[in-house]
């Protein structure tokens, strides 16, 4: 899974290319926000609600809308999750976690809601590649790490360098709110990147969870 594919199948067909125009990866720290605590020194499951939002803020900013923007909370409160979407926050430990298809599904409910013509689409079983191939379309992903621990975590991709091999991301971690704005955006090794990403524990077998993307697209 890690090794370089050539340069020329990393580069999708021209017809298939977006015509949003990307910039500098610090530019997006302003889109930064912090997935919370649950109690004092405990982080919330609140990432996938919170990466959603940050999603939907950065495609409101392309769209030129810049009276509005959602917090974590309106995509909490106010999609219509199933509790196979996400999980209850009563439930001790794993409570509040989102599955890929509630992110899927949210999301499409808010491009209803905001009449923004984009879709959500889940991928499993993706590669370097899909990465790649859809950052370079102008598109944005949602991907989910798996820790060693057992847990997992959200985060967005909003630009991936395969010259250096380097993955850029907006990470809800709320350890982040005490960088500057330009340096909230984390930039990772694919290497490391991967190791998380790839990585798969029984529950994930047991739910089918294996090198999750979610990826945004504008439909053209």
């Amino acid at each position: 899974m890690n090794y370089p594919k050539p340069h020329n199948l990393d580069v999708p067909p021209k017809e298939e290319q977006s015509p949003i125009q990307k910039t500098f990866p610090s530019f997006f720290g302003q889109f930064y926000m912090s997935q919370g605590f649950r109690e004092k020194g405990v982080i919330s499951n609140d990432c996938g609600p919170t990466s959603l939002a940050m999603i939907i803020n950065v495609i409101l900013a392309q769209e030129n809308i810049r009276n509005l923007s959602l917090r974590k909370e309106n995509i909490i409160y106010q999609s219509r999750f199933h509790f196979w979407d996400r999980i209850p926050t009563k439930l001790p430990t794993v409570g509040g976690a989102t599955a890929p298809w509630g992110i899927v599904s949210a999301f499409n409910q808010w491009m209803l809601k905001l009449g923004l013509s984009w879709s959500a689409e889940r991928i499993s079983g993706a590669d370097r590649h899909t990465i790649i191939k859809n950052i370079i379309s102008g598109k944005y992903i949602s991907a989910l790490k798996v820790w060693k621990n057992g847990g997992a975590h959200w985060v967005d991709i909003i630009d991936f360098s395969s010259e250096d091999n380097m993955v850029y991301t907006l990470d809800p971690n709320p350890y982040l709110v005490h960088l500057p704005q330009n340096r909230r955006v984390q930039k990772e090794s694919w290497d490391k990147f991967a190791s998380d990403w790839q990585r798969r524990k029984p529950w994930g077998y047991l739910f089918g969870i294996d090198r999750e993307l979610i990826v945004y697209s504008r439909n053209l």
